[in-house]
Formats: structure tokens, C-alpha cells, sequence
């Protein structure tokens, strides 16, 4: 599984109230807090929100190579869990 800094960059610009980055049957996906709840995201792995990577100092205007840096980071975490 890889993410990528495309991934990270709809992430910071989802339109959607409190979005966040989950790993749902081998596919990434930006989607709303309150949809985790639902059936069609039951077992997705949350992989980070929008806040978490704001906090981590990148938003909007961030270089690609930044994005490129997280979503390396986000990737091998995830990977080193076997996801």
C-alpha cells in the first residue's frame, strides 16, 4: 500500500466536514469522520485526519516534496503493520 502526496493534497483540500485519510479494501480514500461509522467504511483503517497532518506543519500551500516526505512516513508506518 502506497500513499501518495496526490492522496495528502485531496486530503487538505476535501470539502468535506472533518475529512480524513483511511486504507478501505486496498484502496485510499478521503472520507467524512461520521462515514466511518457506516457499513461501507466498517473495517477501514484510519490513516490520518486533517488535523493530525495541519499539526504536522504541512497544509495548502505545502511543496509536493513535503507531501512526498509524509506520505513516504504515512506508507511505511502502515506497511510495517502489515496493512
Amino acid at each position: 500500500m502506497t500513499v501518495k502526496a496526490s492522496d495528502l493534497r485531496e486530503l487538505l483540500t476535501s470539502d468535506l466536514p472533518d475529512p480524513n485519510l483511511v486504507l478501505v479494501e486496498g484502496r485510499i480514500e478521503v472520507v467524512q469522520v461520521d462515514d466511518l461509522d457506516t457499513d461501507d467504511f466498517r473495517g477501514a483503517m484510519l490513516l490520518l485526519s486533517r488535523a493530525e497532518l495541519l499539526a504536522r506543519g504541512v497544509d495548502e500551500d505545502s511543496p509536493d516534496a513535503e507531501l512526498e516526505r509524509q506520505a513516504a512516513t504515512i506508507s511505511t508506518a502502515v506497511n510495517e503493520l502489515g496493512g
